[in-house]
């Protein structure tokens, strides 16, 4: 064991150089460095530096403001950033300094990583020497560093190769108190890290849970109780973290059917295929060879020959008489139950069986597919497959040399080392391109950002919170706003800077009843803002970058006071009564209007011959109703709601079409919806509306709406197509028509608004 420790130590000291010589400012101007300036990347910085600056407890509230967000939720580093606040509270301040410490963190726990994968190489009887090469070419190969672009919790490698060295330890051990403890105690430190630890932990115990029962299927009565035990090992990680987290949430309506599940899996081109070979170049127009980066963990090309020559081999044997011996492949009894784990694991990462008409198992397992990203968990066959590679190209080796064949001996491991080294190289390289940016956003000095409210006279405290625009958001990636993220990443370097919260988040887990009511400040006038309940009287800080606005956007900046701009940005105070008083507008409009209209059935309107078409759905059992008592329900399809033909009551010119859509939690997406107008002598255009980025919001419903030019003699069609569609209260009507529906005694719809 000195001996390890010693050549682990050199390991290190080898793999900190090679850091330093790639990253060398970092470790000179640590908090100087910002890894990347992209969203993902911005939003991390700020959720650690605001909360570790501003906050305390399980809730940051520097987001989504009034009501803050869960620590965990928001890729904050719930457990490390509580140890760094005890630190700044009780020992030394460094609250200044959260670039920095994440920055460095990020490459201390790549580097932990280290001895552990020397650990397992060595358990599997490699020479020091040998295991120590394979250590820094696995730890530079490895797939996590890649996002240190942005996803920085996941660039700490050190969790996986932790957990598969202390389950050896646990299987080796007669007493199993000690690694049960440790295994767990890791697993919990990774799951208050990234829910996806702790889902690495438990899918890596139970696939050589699996593999072992299938080893002892014969015998099950003398494994049953080294299975429980393991079983259980394997689940209290997953328990605590699930069940702390739950309850210390305060909301219950986050999203559960995150986009992704389907999409970012891996193949075997991208476990097997380096980024941007060769290979994929040539043969792309020919072949789909493309694969999601989320699944990317290339083994490299001595592990992927070996692989391939595994399957040659396997493919043989089922169309030959002659069988060749499998046995030559076949792992060490040290490694086999994790080799064939990995490999359960792997299809698990490629959506196998759930995209080969087992989606109904997500219905048995619910929490499997709120993991977007099934292709992190290639990351466990990387650092299986790469060991097994590595002990089995020794092995030949080995047997080389008894064979008296040491030149074909040398040859294998100068080729499998040097290329693997290559392998390597590229990736370290490829990983740290363009990570030197300048901290222009979270600089531990304010001075700068807060010279522009000194030069302007105003004071921070004034504001309650950051509205910013253009306007980004998402709502469970079922309504999406990013078409620029430029506003939203300088309200967050003037959030850091003055600790006025933001009131938009960009979080796909965030509450359902959060994300649409911040959505819905830019909604029609005609809807009252519901958030301004939870809030206080002080102005909005309007934060606004010199973009193009869209209609909403440039209305709301128009009611704003400008007291700082340059070039780029403009501060703005937005008082709230902007919002109230739009409201009240409208609500005297329609108060002005409701005595001179005409009475047509359940009709009110402005005109003597009204040309419009409404549906209520009233004969259909909707599961949600906007209003009335019926509403269109699908689960699944694409369904046509409207085929009519205008007759001569419709004048020519310009019509609204628009009707109420649900947004559903129990599908990722919104339904896509179609309009097609074909005239008389038959020529048809259809125009899909826009269901995604919508700010007229009503409770759990969004108004989607298109106008279009029509005449007599016209028809128009709606289908909508997706899955679990709800659709009430559609209404074709001229422009400058006014209608009015009684649904009941006290509720209304004017021009398909509530009233």
């Amino acid at each position: 064991m000195k001996k390890n420790g010693i050549v682990i130590v050199f390991l290190m000291f080898v793999t900190t150089l090679v850091l330093f010589m790639q990253l060398k400012p970092v470790f000179q101007y640590p908090n100087s460095i910002l890894y990347s300036k992209g969203g993902d990347a911005q939003k991390s910085y700020f959720n650690f530096a605001y909360y570790l600056k501003y906050d305390d407890g399980i809730r940051h509230d520097g987001i989504n403001y009034p009501y803050g967000d869960h620590l965990q939720y928001i890729n904050s580093h719930p457990l490390f950033v509580q140890l760094v606040k005890f630190v700044d509270k009780r020992i030394y301040p460094v609250s200044d300094h959260g670039v920095a410490i994440l920055n460095l963190t990020m490459l201390a726990l790549f580097l932990l990583a280290l001895p552990f994968i020397f650990l397992i190489l060595r358990y599997y009887s490699l020479p020091r020497w040998y295991s120590g090469i394979i250590s820094l070419i696995l730890l530079f190969l490895s797939p996590q560093f890649d996002r240190i672009h942005g996803h920085f919790e996941m660039v700490y490698a050190v969790f996986l190769p932790m957990y598969w060295y202390f389950l050896i330890r646990w299987r080796q051990a007669k007493k199993r108190t000690l690694w049960s403890a440790l295994l767990i105690i890791a697993a919990l430190i990774g799951g208050f890290t990234s829910a996806y630890f702790v889902a690495f932990f438990t899918i890596m115990l139970l696939g050589v849970l699996f593999v072992e029962l299938w080893n002892h299927r014969k015998n099950l009565s003398e494994y049953w109780k080294t299975g429980l035990y393991l079983f259980l090992v394997a689940i209290i990680p997953l328990v605590v973290v699930k069940g702390l987290v739950s309850a210390t949430d305060w909301v219950s309506d986050r999203p559960n059917n995150p986009y992704g599940f389907y999409v970012y899996h891996a193949n075997f081109l991208s476990i097997f295929l380096p980024p941007g070979s060769l290979l994929k170049s040539i043969l792309g127009n020919t072949i789909n060879m493309d694969y999601q980066w989320e699944g990317r963990a290339y083994v490299g090309l001595p592990a992927t020959i070996l692989a391939t020559s595994m399957f040659i081999a396997g493919f043989y044997n089922l169309i030959s008489k002659k069988k060749s011996s499998w046995k030559f492949f076949k792992p060490t009894k040290k490694i086999e139950v994790f080799f064939y784990a990995s490999i359960l694991i792997l299809l698990f990462s490629m959506c196998i069986p759930f995209k080969y008409g087992f989606h109904w198992l997500l219905d048995v397992l619910p929490p499997v597919k709120q993991f977007r990203a099934l292709g992190r968990f290639t990351w466990i066959f990387y650092y299986v497959f790469t060991a097994y590679t590595a002990w089995f190209i020794y092995r030949l080796f080995r047997l080389l040399k008894i064979r008296k064949l040491p030149v074909a001996a040398t040859v294998l491991l100068v080729f499998t080392i040097g290329y693997w080294a290559i392998d390597a190289g590229i990736n370290i390289k490829r990983s740290t391109r363009g990570l030197l940016n300048k901290n222009d956003k979270f600089e531990a000095n304010d001075s700068e950002y807060l010279a522009r409210f000194q030069e302007a006279n105003v004071n921070p405290d004034e504001f309650q919170a950051i509205f910013f625009l253009p306007f980004a958001s998402t709502c469970g990636d079922k309504l999406l706003f990013e078409h620029t993220l430029n506003g939203f990443s300088e309200a967050m370097k003037c959030s850091y800077h003055t600790g006025i919260p933001l009131v938009q988040s960009f979080s796909p887990r965030l509450s359902y009843a959060n994300a649409l009511s911040s959505i819905q400040m830019l909604g029609n006038p005609a809807l009252e803002k519901v958030r301004l309940h939870d809030m206080n009287e002080k102005p909005l800080l309007l934060v606004c970058t010199k973009e193009k606005l869209n209609s909403e956007e440039a209305w709301l900046k128009s009611q704003a006071d400008v007291f700082w701009e340059d070039k780029y940005i403009t501060l703005s105070r937005l008082p709230l009564s902007v919002f109230t008083e739009s409201h009240k507008k409208w609500k005297d409009k329609v108060a002005n209007t409701l005595p001179g209209l005409i009475k047509n059935g359940e009709f009110l309107t402005d005109s003597t011959q009204p040309a419009f078409i409404y549906k209520d759905f009233e004969d259909q059992k909707g599961e949600f109703v906007f209003s009335g008592n019926g509403a269109f329900f699908t689960k699944k399809g694409e369904n046509e709601l409207l085929n009519q033909t205008l007759d001569n009551s419709f004048i020519q010119g310009k019509y609204e079409l628009s009707f109420w859509l649900y947004v559903d939690a129990r599908h990722y997406d919104m339904p896509q919806a179609f309009v097609t107008v074909t005239t008389a002598d038959n020529n048809s255009k259809t125009t899909k509306l826009n269901t995604r980025e919508v700010h007229d919001v009503y409770e759990k419903w969004i108004r989607v709406s298109s106008d279009f030019d029509l005449k007599p003699g016209d028809r128009i069609q709606l289908k909508l197509k997706g899955d679990y569609v709800s659709v009430d209260d559609l209404l074709v009507k001229p422009n400058d028509a006014t209608v009015v529906i009684e649904k009941s005694e006290d509720f209304g719809l004017y021009n398909n608004f509530p009233l």
